[in-house]
């Protein structure tokens, strides 16, 4: 089997994607005008609403005189999806600026790109000394019949830039991705081509618009005229709001990560006969375990599951494998084969190509790869490289080998990249805020078992370690937050003065054994099931009742976990909102004593269609 594959793409050499994207939405508002594009917490709009409420934004972008990318700062929702529209329809970029995201690593975002603009929620709005054009998010919708509609770009040929998504950065600062109009229109039409959408779908929408992967969900059944539900933060966050929404929306189609497939499967399992509608769910952003594809065929037989692979500087997916081809005693799922017109070729040191078995580094080539980084040079500017035959390559720094099937298998980092509950992180750029933080004279952090981090720190003087979390938490968003930090005398450095990696990753198993043999003692059987569940979670034992869930590592996803193991443990019915308001074992405890059984089984709300 040849370890380089290519897919056509139809959209290759034609016209301006940007206008093509345009003209699609427009022909779905005149084909079905009264028809739903989107629900959410405001209610249904219909393409109409939604095509006169982007018009309008877009008429008032065009009277700022401005040019250039321009700034969104929004919540999930219709309101995000008509002002992306609205710069569609200008031919122009946007930096998404999520609200949830720490407002000094927005400050440094915007400081990158320079946005001439900015599109936002009055609330969300958090940039004074930002001296450009507003134009509000939360203005009346425009009247249902205009006549000034803004005429999509012309369709002449040229790539331009559609979006700048920002990712960990190993250099100790994050980096803006650039990203084309080609490539994003590139990602649809495979979706479009190789599973097109069946009569009566609908389309989740429940990721960060500040992911890459968020403009499948934003665009691909928009511009399709299949409905797309836009889920609350609450709704994606608790398991079982979300089963909820997913049945009352009777959505087909959903984009999830592995811990959101494995929280959906804990809920169905807790209620029993209730199935949703869903026809196609495709996975990726992390590794995709083989028991979880095995789980989700035992209670999901019906529905399709892909394991897709792709990075920001791919603008999002380049290769796809089908699960229902996963043998039963497979060690790891494939990520398939190439698909949006991806050239996938696998290297050695040498930049030649490795035959079939043998591993090397995953380089990406073709229509989907980014137009670079917004401060292109230094070490990120070598990630982009030539290769002989004068194609530019994006060097993913996945080490892989293709399989005898013709499937690409990802074994691992040839960096100190890692992954966080579905988000990249480099090391480097944590050691490096860690670096700047008051009394900390060295630092280095490593990654000793899936999704957690540990940071060892040498201080100058002895500081609290509540401080230093909030000195990190005002600078990284939470999923690069440290779950434990530990202080030491010297932090491990080999001869040549870098950190000495297999010494941190050993650093922190003897550290997690002596936190485990001076364990706290629970009082009782229930404080002991619950510190055992936490100690599942985060990796160590609670050190006593009352130590904060959240300050030893704990976020919003683990809540969801702890909160369906608790309630799976007591046969009671536990809420994200119980975890968040009680965060410690003790408090946890009282809780789960006091909270109402488990509710019975509902009743079956979707329908278990056959696979597409």
């Amino acid at each position: 089997m040849p370890n380089e594959q290519t897919i056509q793409n139809a959209s290759q050499g034609r016209s301006n994607p940007a206008a093509v994207l345009a003209r699609l939405f427009d022909e779905q508002v005149a084909r079905q005008p009264q028809g739903t594009a989107v629900t959410g917490q405001g209610g249904a709009w219909s393409y109409r609403q939604l095509a006169d409420y982007s018009a309008g934004l877009a008429e008032q972008l065009a009277q700022t005189g401005t040019t250039g990318p321009v700034a969104i700062a929004a919540d999930r929702g219709p309101e995000c999806l008509g002002a992306i529209l609205a710069v569609i329809r200008a031919g122009r970029a946007y930096l998404p600026l999520d609200p949830d995201t720490p407002l000094r690593r927005l400050r440094q975002m915007i400081a990158d790109v320079r946005p001439t603009c900015l599109l936002a929620k009055k609330a969300l709005d958090r940039f004074s000394t930002l001296d450009i054009p507003r134009i509000w998010l939360d203005a009346p919708l425009a009247p249902a019949a205009r006549t000034d509609v803004p005429r999509p770009p012309p369709e002449t040929a040229g790539e331009t830039l559609f979006q700048v998504i920002y990712t960990s950065g190993s250099t100790g600062v994050p980096k803006g991705v650039r990203i084309g109009y080609g490539s994003v229109l590139n990602r649809l039409e495979w979706m479009w081509t190789d599973y097109p959408f069946p009569d009566g779908a609908v389309m989740l929408v429940q990721k960060s618009f500040a992911l890459v992967a968020s403009t499948w969900e934003l665009l691909g059944g928009l511009l399709q005229g299949v409905p797309s539900a836009h889920l609350t933060r609450d709704e994606v966050l608790d398991p079982g709001l979300f089963l909820d929404a997913l049945l009352r929306e009777r959505v087909t189609h959903a984009f999830l990560t592995p811990h959101l497939i494995a929280a959906l499967l804990d809920e169905i399992e807790i209620r029993g006969n209730v199935r949703p509608a869903l026809r196609l769910v495709t996975s990726g952003a992390d590794s995709l375990p083989p028991e979880l594809v095995f789980r989700f065929r035992q209670i999901l037989p019906g529905t399709a599951l892909l394991n897709l692979y792709g990075m920001t500087e791919t603008a999002s997916n380049v290769a796809a494998y089908d699960t229902a081809n996963l043998p039963d005693r497979a060690a790891r799922v494939p990520v398939g084969r190439p698909v949006a017109g991806a050239r996938i070729m696998v290297l050695d040191a040498h930049g030649r190509q490795v035959p079939p078995g043998v591993r090397g580094e995953i380089h990406i080539a073709g229509r989907p790869v980014a137009l670079g980084y917004v401060t292109d040079g230094g070490p990120a500017g070598d990630k982009f490289v030539q290769h002989k035959d004068g194609t530019i390559l994006y060097k993913t720094g996945d080490s892989g080998r293709w399989l005898a099937s013709g499937d690409l298998e990802i074994l691992g980092r040839t960096d100190n990249q890692t992954k966080v509950r579905g988000f990249r992180v480099e090391l480097e750029e944590i050691e490096a805020v860690l670096a700047k933080a008051p009394y900390v004279t060295d630092a280095g952090v490593c990654c000793p078992g899936e999704g957690i981090l540990v940071a060892f720190v040498q201080l100058e003087e002895e500081e609290d370690l509540t401080a230093l979390r909030a000195y990190l938490r005002d600078r990284l968003p939470d999923y690069m937050l440290p779950a434990r930090f530990d202080i030491v005398t010297e932090v491990p450095r080999l001869a040549n003065g870098k950190l000495d990696r297999p010494a941190l990753v050993r650093l922190a198993g003897q550290r997690t054994e002596t936190l485990a043999a001076t364990k706290w003692i629970p009082p009782d059987k229930d404080h002991a099931l619950v510190s055992e569940i936490w100690t599942q979670l985060i990796g160590w034992p609670p050190d006593s009742a009352d130590q904060n869930f959240f300050d030893v590592g704990g976020h919003s996803l683990l809540a969801v976990r702890l909160a369906g193991r608790l309630g799976a443990a007591f046969g009671k019915r536990i809420s994200l909102r119980n975890v968040l308001d009680l965060p410690t074992v003790g408090g946890l405890t009282t809780m789960v004593r006091a909270a109402p059984p488990a509710h019975p089984a509902a009743p079956v709300s979707g329908h278990m269609p056959d696979r597409p």
